[in-house]
């Protein structure tokens, strides 16, 4: 697409990776899920994966599809999509010791507030756009908004030691004024804490339609999280990648398999040796050697 521009540096050099049908991924959101995205899409009939030659972040266009909250209304029906407890919200807590004032973006059914609630701290606050999930972490006694990040920003300038964004950042077409809103909510060295999907983890061996629009609309690696400094007042100071999960397996070896399977040996796509492989990692307790679909990143207000 000419005058194509990345959402988060700014740059102009960027290179076309994939074309996408779009009839073809409404096709599939209705075969899995029931959910019709066709509105989300806005006539569009293609859109397109980029990759930034600068920062490295890969994103999608056009940036009208990202996901509207009436999308998230209808995925919050299965249960495994407002998950409860996330890995990388232990290892937030972590880096949360000895602050008080602390906002969650896109906080969901209120999960993450609630266990700091029961960890002792005070001051657990939260923002969010889908109106049911609002209602519902309310309705549990949690400060939850329904709010957008910017109007906070404008609202509350300065106000916390930390801003945690979990699995959040992914479905935003415009990273860097999200993460501009995000700074701002800080006071200076106030942290900003980021749990979202390792693009470089197995993730990148599949075809996952969650990982595509409307409902992710970027995709990060260690690599993106290392440079936001050179745009943002921001300092990095952890990285942490998330165990294999178990309920990863099945698709880290069908990942796997069908890449080595591409490779020629075509016996790792026989479905009795990924039963036999993914029963081996589940019993030998290498499952927590293995590098799962997460990625964390803490970051300090400069």
């Amino acid at each position: 697409m000419a005058g194509t521009v990345c959402p988060l540096c700014g740059s102009g050099k960027v290179r076309l990776r994939k074309s996408f049908d779009a009839q073809v991924l409404e096709a599939e959101w209705k075969r899995i899920w029931s959910i019709s995205i066709r509105d989300e899409f806005h006539g569009h009939p293609q859109l397109q994966l980029y990759e930034c030659e600068d920062c490295r972040l890969r994103f999608f266009v056009p940036g009208d599809v990202a996901g509207s909250p009436r999308l998230y209304e209808q995925l919050e029906q299965f249960s495994w999509y407002y998950m409860p407890e996330k890995w990388e919200h232990n290892v937030a807590l972590e880096d949360l010791s000895g602050l008080r004032v602390v906002l969650e973006v896109g906080c969901g059914f209120g999960d993450f507030l609630a266990l700091g609630r029961k960890r002792g701290f005070e001051m657990f606050e939260g923002i969010e756009q889908n109106p049911s999930a609002v209602r519902r972490s309310i309705s549990q006694g949690l400060t939850v908004r329904m709010q957008d990040i910017q109007v906070a920003a404008a609202e509350r300038p300065g106000r916390y030691d930390a801003v945690c964004a979990f699995q959040v950042l992914e479905h935003i077409a415009d990273p860097r004024s999200f993460m501009k809103a995000a700074s701002e909510l800080l006071h200076p060295k106030g942290k900003l804490i980021l749990g979202l999907p390792n693009a470089d983890s197995f993730l990148r061996y599949q075809f996952n339609m969650l990982d595509m629009p409307p409902h992710h609309m970027t995709r990060w690696t260690a690599e993106v999280l290392t440079r936001l400094h050179r745009w943002l007042p921001l300092k990095l100071i952890r990285i942490a990648y998330e165990p294999l999960a178990d309920y990863h397996v099945d698709g880290y070896v069908e990942a796997y398999t069908s890449l080595l399977a591409s490779w020629g040996p075509r016996i790792f796509a026989h479905p009795a040796v990924r039963s036999r492989i993914t029963s081996l990692i589940r019993k030998s307790g290498v499952r927590r050697f293995l590098r799962g679909q997460s990625i964390y990143a803490c970051y300090v207000r400069t």
